[in-house]
């Protein structure tokens, strides 16, 4: 089927354009040409991803108008159309931070630090003369974490799909580089890990932090999809329909609202609403 093989198309190209941003993380080599063709790479994938937007709206109208078929090939069309969405979802948070990686390196190539180390305040020291070794150690250890350097470690780890040292990672950016342009990022990199780990609790509790804790942030749309997501895998309809919902009222227009917006229709349906 021509939609299915050009969504392995754009997965593969997707692949390699992050295979390309990790090597030139690897190796700490950036030139603006690098940045040039990554950036590139990036647009051509987003335009194939508005192309196979308007192919799943078509063939979703087609499944509208075709309401007398068999109910369960409906319902087949229906599960294979939802996974294609989430699939469509997941690579646009991809592209989004394919972005992040093509600002990050041509922060570098431009010599423009990316993320400020936090201020950390000096205190009295206190009497205790053990105290104090350790409070200099601490504030020592901290003075001296890069903290691009740990973002990328961590970014790096949640692309190989190694999911446990990612946690670890962006973890430790919260706690060493607090209130940078990453931070909610990282937050939200946690749970999506916790998500792909299919720790279902510990990522709803984290999705909820990312809500909590950064109310700007531009991951809220992709965290109540998530977290609405999330909750029906543990079959628990209402709550996942309770945040589909906040979809609805605030991100109208967004890719994650237009994946739940016939789900919502058949749930409340359902309900008799």
């Amino acid at each position: 089927m021509t939609l299915f093989k050009n969504i392995r198309k754009q997965g593969y190209r997707l692949a390699a354009v992050s295979l390309t941003c990790l090597i030139i993380v690897f190796t700490g080599c950036a030139t603006k040409q690098d940045i040039l063709q990554v950036d590139e790479s990036v647009r051509q994938v987003r335009n194939d991803q508005m192309v196979l937007k308007r192919q799943l709206d078509h063939i979703d109208s087609l499944f509208t108008m075709g309401a007398d078929q068999d109910t369960r090939m409906r319902a087949e069309i229906r599960t294979s159309l939802d996974e294609l969405n989430e699939q469509l979802s997941q690579m646009k948070n991809q592209l989004n931070d394919m972005q992040q990686v093509v600002y990050l390196l041509s922060q570098r190539v431009s010599g423009t630090p990316v993320a400020q180390q936090p201020q950390l305040t000096t205190e009295t020291p206190p009497a205790d003369s053990s105290a104090e070794t350790s409070d200099t150690t601490a504030t020592e250890a901290k003075s001296s974490i890069d903290c691009r350097q740990l973002w990328d470690n961590a970014f790096k780890d949640m692309y190989r799909a190694q999911y446990d040292l990612a946690i670890s990672g962006f973890m430790d950016y919260l706690k060493y580089c607090p209130g940078t342009d990453l931070a909610d990022n990282s937050q939200y990199w946690i749970a999506e890990s916790y998500y792909e780990l299919k720790q279902h609790e510990k990522a709803i509790d984290e999705y909820k932090m990312l809500l909590d804790q950064y109310p700007e942030s531009e991951k809220r749309a992709s965290a109540y999809f998530k977290l609405g997501r999330t909750y029906e895998k543990l079959a628990d309809t209402a709550k996942a329909l309770e945040y589909f919902l906040i979809l609805k009222n605030d991100f109208p227009g967004s890719v994650e609202y237009d994946q739940v917006k016939d789900k919502i229709d058949e749930w409340q349906k359902a309900d008799g609403n």
